[in-house]
């Protein structure tokens, strides 16, 4: 169980790196321009100045959310759709010593998606086995690849399923869940698409030949929170974000659980920024 000088540490940390939300129609001051208005998003928005430091304060929150929920639960139920673009948050989470003391003996990491008939170095599970496997500590045993041919999305579910009814009744749920946007503003991992039952059939990519598996979304609806890093991207982020945000405001919005977007006040061209939600 997370003791007192675990939660000291994390509140160390937590305060090195703190975090500026926004909620809609305003911005925090701390270090922010003073005509930025940040894309109106579902939930809450943290802001800081540069790319870098949004990455900070998202895993402040995340090292936080998970020492809560290992001592609450005894466990921290932790779903990752590992993109090329949430690489750098979770290499910053290897070697930042200030997430040193993350749960990782009780953290069990599980798979949103996984890229299919496409390159290898697309592989979600190839990324997170050299990162979080690699250099985490996690026993072997607490982490799950999503392995399209094996078993497929259903069996996965199966699993998750198993071990999240382990806890009582109404907290048999994901404790977060961490993706990131596309250079277009969008989460592959969460859009509309043809779903069956629990999963959704592999969507074609360039020539068809490429696409996704990934888990239904009541299990991200379902989490706690779901924290959502927004990627660098092109010079109509700040009108592309909003815009795929409130398409797709069902399947963002957690029921019972809070949604948080970390940007940067330099990824957005502040003339471009849509200030409708």
């Amino acid at each position: 169980m997370c003791g007192k000088a675990e939660l000291s540490k994390a509140r160390t940390a937590a305060a090195s790196y703190p975090s500026a939300v926004a909620m809609h129609g305003g911005s925090d001051e701390i270090g922010l321009g003073p005509a930025f208005v940040p894309p109106r998003l579902p939930g809450r928005v943290v802001v800081r100045p540069d790319f870098d430091r949004a990455i900070d304060a998202l895993l402040a929150d995340l090292y936080l959310h998970s020492l809560n929920c290992a001592r609450t639960f005894g466990s921290f139920q932790f779903a990752i759709s590992a993109t090329m673009e949430i690489e750098p948050a979770l290499m910053r989470l290897m070697y930042d010593p200030n997430f040193r003391e993350f749960p990782w003996p009780r953290t069990r990491v599980w798979m949103l998606d996984e890229a299919v008939g496409g390159p290898a170095e697309e592989r979600r599970g190839e990324r997170l086995s050299e990162t979080i496997l690699a250099c985490s500590g996690i026993p072997e045993s607490q982490f799950h690849i999503l392995d399209p041919e094996n078993g497929g999305v259903p069996a996965y579910e199966v699993l998750m399923r198993e071990h999240l009814e382990w806890r009582e009744r109404g907290q048999d749920r994901l404790d977060c869940c961490l993706v990131a946007t596309t250079v277009t503003g969008s989460v592959r991992a969460l859009e509309q698409g043809g779903e069956v039952g629990g999963c959704v059939a592999a969507e074609g990519g360039e020539g068809g030949k490429d696409g996704l598996v990934r888990i239904g979304t009541d299990f991200v609806r379902g989490s706690r929170l779901l924290s959502v890093l927004v990627s660098e991207g092109g010079p109509d982020l700040g009108k592309q974000l909003p815009a795929w945000a409130r398409a797709n405001r069902e399947r963002v919005m957690p029921v019972g659980g809070e949604v948080m977007w970390y940007l940067g006040e330099d990824q957005f061209a502040a003339p471009q920024n849509e200030s409708g939600a």
